[in-house]
């Protein structure tokens, strides 16, 4: 089944507008400023397809999905995933070392799952085992629109994946950068900082009034309930996506140890 989406060409100002009510999780807006109708509506085209193919491969909650495949049947046999599932899988071990263990896609310990290169398979310790994306999945995707944007030479874009996940390409229409608002999630309408981007990604990450169990520290094995929000800005947006979740649940000590083995232009801590 198709998902719904919706998109306008603004002729006066040369301004596209995509909208996915439903993908990924969230919702998507792209906005694209100066760019040839016709070519908006292709590009448009081609991202929906794209974010439809990564929502049916990495949805863990889609049975059919392949993450949903390998969740099932590595509990009990070794299972072969596609290369570009084995690259994302590497990558995620990547990050787990990089975080002290803190960015675990397992929630309980990476280390122990299995990994054999040579078959590019994969099987887990236990029954009580799954991969989850979440924390991964926005800033992989937000990457691929990224290349297809700049492959056929768009200039000035923004892409925002549910207000908490964004690219900026060049800068607004009128003025310098993409300015955006940092929400205090516990206070309607009260605005933290204002962010400027130009050719940067910035992710955030926190507790709200309504989610305030949803971020896990894997080696605890405890909800993080801090009133707290990350933002982290930075020219890479997967490894902007793994360090707010990351540095949500780091210690003061770990978030310096931590910080270093990124390059990242900016992070932004709110304790409220």
């Amino acid at each position: 089944m198709m998902t719904p989406f919706s998109s306008h060409y603004y002729e006066e100002s040369s301004t596209f507008h995509g909208y996915i009510p439903n993908i990924m999780g969230t919702r998507l807006d792209l906005i694209l400023v100066e760019f040839p109708k016709n070519q908006s509506s292709l590009v448009w085209n081609n991202i929906v397809i794209e974010l439809e193919r990564l929502h049916k491969m990495l949805n863990r909650f889609d049975a059919t999905s392949e993450l949903s495949r390998v969740n099932l049947k590595a509990k009990t046999n070794s299972v072969s995933v596609s290369n570009e599932m084995w690259e994302i899988l590497e990558n995620c071990k990547h990050y787990y070392l990089i975080t002290d263990n803190l960015f675990d896609i397992t929630l309980d310990n990476l280390s122990k799952v299995n990994f054999d290169e040579k078959t590019k398979s994969i099987a887990f310790p236990s029954k009580d085992y799954s991969f989850d994306l979440g924390g991964y999945a926005k800033g992989y995707a937000i990457e691929r629109i990224k290349k297809m944007l700049l492959d056929v030479k768009v200039k000035h874009a923004l892409v925002n994946f549910g207000d908490s996940s964004i690219a900026a390409i060049g800068h607004h229409p009128f003025g310098d950068y993409w300015s955006v608002s940092i929400e205090n999630p516990y206070k309607k309408g009260d605005i933290l900082k204002e962010v400027k981007l130009r050719d940067e990604d910035l992710s955030t990450s926190g507790n709200t009034t309504s989610h305030q169990k949803h971020i896990i520290n894997p080696i605890t094995k405890e909800f993080n309930e801090h009133k707290k929000v990350v933002c982290v800005k930075s020219k890479n947006s997967i490894d902007a996506e793994v360090l707010t979740t990351t540095l949500m649940l780091a210690t003061t000590v770990q978030i310096e140890r931590i910080k270093s083995n990124f390059k990242i232009e900016e992070t932004i801590i709110f304790n409220l």
